[in-house]
């Protein structure tokens, strides 16, 4: 129960809020979410309390659009963090969204707030500039300018670092790349920033004025620190307090926590290329000898480092002969079933594991000795530690590789998913837990002092399960679930219309034929958001279109994401009909309120058909339990994207719009009930019939 001085808090924070925005209105969601997060957050633990919890102190909530839901668990947590001396860490899905909440969001809520409070950004190592390799780079590029070296250097590259370095020594810029305005290309910047591997840490002559260094305190030193999720779960796999707090002493809210089990398994997922690592590997014995002259460092290491790199070497043949000789590919993937790997392959495995551990050991060793040098010649041992991490990284990655694909699968649960792919010229191998829920648990949810989780899609069919399952929480009884719906009238602003259609997309090549009939009259004079589930099928649409009606079309993938919509919203300004076809990466994180879209269609349900190894291992292994993997996993999941996609549409309370479906499976199927009880209750309009959701049709052989 919050204490008198944390409800009044609350209360004059809120009070504040309303006061700053005249169209505020605190919805019974939002005010159900707010006292729900602060319940759970007055339940936080403390120390060791923290791995024997049951899950009371975690709430997973699902807010619909437009409850205000940043606002609903950042002022709660701001108090109770305050209260109890902890610090208040938001997750969200994106950079982008990071970004958003530092610039707009938490600013405003400093103005309200009854006290002070602080807050950083964090992001990993990469988004930073590394100063010395940005003047090292500047000094190159001017030189190879002035002696002309390069004829085909790019002139502007030299002016830019040049002026990165200048507002760095301004105190203009902070050295994150996301601050800088114009474009940087991928392969300029790789050279401006660096990895663990590479930094030579304290000894750094720039150590104190170092971008990254400087971020991570002021992440420290903040009472909010805004992280997002694959920096969260990479964090909480190193010591507490060298990226983020302690988790114990933090409260944890994970904005846009349906990514979350997407982006889990990515975290967990290893791989690594068979013959380009024949190259990287060759070249470590030349670059130790190049590190040991220009250090002085004891030469017996290149001759110790010479024989580990061809026990890899003899190591790579063996398991590249294993493959060339190998049956049972389907195609260009052979998954090992159930996740067993073959005697032969798993004894390879084990010798290049062997040797590449002892590569690693003998680059730890180089790394001491190099670094007793980096105060006498920083930018030469930057330089040297940088090439050398890189070829370091490329070998823990085969270590990470091996270690899970020879790890013994615990007894009854989910096996791990390995495979190898093929290409024309190389080989990966490539292994990832099928469940990631219980790394998860151990991870964050048994280490967290508090922690929330929300997101406007958190559900498929109305329950959680999907989501909890996949998250590791449903290990956890006494986790709390809300789901609160949208404050919008729905019914009174948009409907969903499945008109007669005479083909499904089953038979692709006739639904294409139909879609490139119906979608210009569909979007004529208007602004749509067409949403395609194949890349292939929203080409031939495309090229279907007339002359006169292509030019409305703005399709992914001939600008940026942000650059498409930015030319979508300047059209409609302009008063000229606009329509974005896009693909999955628009079904979720585009806000196009009002007048900038007034029709969503989806061209087909977002069913995902399992062709990926892990999704084909996580299938087998829910057969394997005697259960549906359609029921189960797929259509759970295409609730999950059909929401997203859906949610598009109506963004503010004063909106209206259709949702227009263009696949008949929704009315026609039994699972189109469980799709439709995930979707806002906005009007039904069946082949022109009004709402007839109580009598869909449920014929099975439809």
């Amino acid at each position: 129960m919050l204490t008198r001085q944390e409800s009044s808090d609350l209360a004059r924070f809120t009070d504040a809020v309303r006061r700053a925005l005249p169209n505020f209105r605190e919805s019974d969601s939002q005010h159900h979410m707010m006292s729900a997060i602060a319940e759970t957050f007055d339940r936080c633990l403390h120390g060791r309390e923290v791995a024997e919890t049951d899950g009371a102190n975690i709430l997973v909530c699902e807010s619909g659009t437009g409850t205000g839901k940043t606002f609903a668990y950042a002022m709660p947590g701001l108090v109770l963090a305050r209260s109890v001396g902890k610090k208040l860490v938001i997750s969200t899905s994106t950079v982008a969204l990071q970004e958003q909440l530092c610039a707009k969001d938490l600013p405003f809520l400093q103005s309200c707030a009854p006290w002070p409070f602080s807050f950083a950004i964090a992001k990993g190592r990469v988004r930073y500039a590394c100063r010395t390799r940005l003047e090292a780079a500047a000094l190159e590029a001017r030189q190879i300018r002035l002696d002309e070296v390069d004829p085909h250097d790019d002139p502007k590259h030299a002016a830019a670092l040049r002026g990165l370095v200048e507002m760095l020594d301004a105190g203009r810029w902070t050295g994150d790349r996301d601050q800088i305005e114009q474009a940087m290309p991928d392969a300029l910047w790789a050279r401006l920033t660096t990895d663990r591997s590479g930094c030579t840490g304290s000894i750094c002559p720039h150590f104190g004025d170092c971008p990254f260094q400087r971020a991570r305190q002021r992440a420290r030193e903040a009472d909010v620190i805004v992280a997002n999720h694959d920096l969260v779960l990479s964090a909480l796999d190193l010591n507490p307090g060298s990226v983020l707090p302690d988790p114990a002493d933090c409260f944890f809210v994970f904005d846009e926590g349906h990514t979350l089990p997407a982006k889990t398994v990515l975290h967990h997922a290893e791989r690594h290329p068979v013959r380009a690592a024949y190259g990287w590997i060759g070249e470590v014995p030349r670059l130790v000898t190049t590190i040991v002259h220009a250090l002085h460092i004891d030469a017996s290491l290149h001759c110790r480092m010479q024989g580990a790199c061809a026990d890899v070497t003899q190591a790579l043949g063996v398991l590249w002969r294993w493959i060339e000789q190998a049956e049972g590919w389907n195609g260009d993937v052979l998954r090992f079933r159930h996740g067993v790997v073959p005697g032969d392959l798993a004894r390879a495995g084990e010798s290049l594991l062997g040797a590449m551990r002892v590569v690693l050991d003998l680059v730890s060793d180089l790394r001491v000795d190099a670094l007793k040098s980096a105060a006498l010649k920083p930018e030469l041992v930057q330089h040297l530690l940088g090439e050398l991490g890189a070829h370091e990284a490329q070998a823990e990655r085969v270590v990470d590789v091996w270690t899970l694909m020879l790890r013994n699968d615990r007894p009854g649960a989910a096996p791990t998913a390995r495979w190898i792919e093929r290409s024309a010229d190389d080989a990966i191998v490539a292994a990832t837990p099928i469940d990631a829920g219980d790394r998860v648990q151990r991870a964050v949810w048994r280490r967290v002092s508090a922690a929330i989780v929300t997101s406007a899609t958190l559900t498929a069919g109305g329950e959680f399960g999907h989501f909890l399952r996949r998250t590791g929480l449903d290990r956890l009884p006494d986790v709390r679930m809300l789901r609160l719906g949208s404050p919008f009238d729905y019914r009174r602003q948009a409907r969903i219309v499945v008109p007669h259609m005479r083909t499904t997309p089953a038979d692709a090549a006739a639904h294409t034929d139909e879609l490139a009939a119906l979608l210009p009259g569909l979007v004529a004079g208007g602004a749509s958001l067409v949403l395609f589930a194949s890349a292939q099928q929203m080409h031939d649409v495309v090229a279907r279109l007339s002359a006169a009606e292509r030019p409305q079309v703005l399709m992914q993938g001939e600008l940026s994401k942000a650059a498409l919509i930015q030319r979508h919203r300047q059209r409609v300004d302009e008063g000229r009909a606009s329509t974005i076809f896009g693909l999955a990466a628009f079904h979720e994180g585009v806000d196009l309120p009002g007048r900038y879209c007034t029709q969503v269609v989806i061209v087909r349900l977002p069913f995902a058909v399992p062709t990926h190894p892990w999704e084909q291992a996580r299938a087998e292994w829910v057969r394997r339990c005697g259960r549906s993997p359609f029921r189960e996993l797929v259509v759970p999941e295409a609730a999950m994207r059909l929401a997203q996609a859906v949610g598009r549409l109506i963004r503010t309370s004063t909106d209206r719009g259709t949702v227009t479906i263009l696949d008949r499976r929704l009315v026609t199927r039994r699972y189109g009930r469980e799709l439709l009880r995930s979707l806002p209750p906005m009007l039904l309009q069946v082949d022109g019939d009004a709402d007839p959701r109580s009598a869909l049709a449920v014929d099975e052989a439809a």
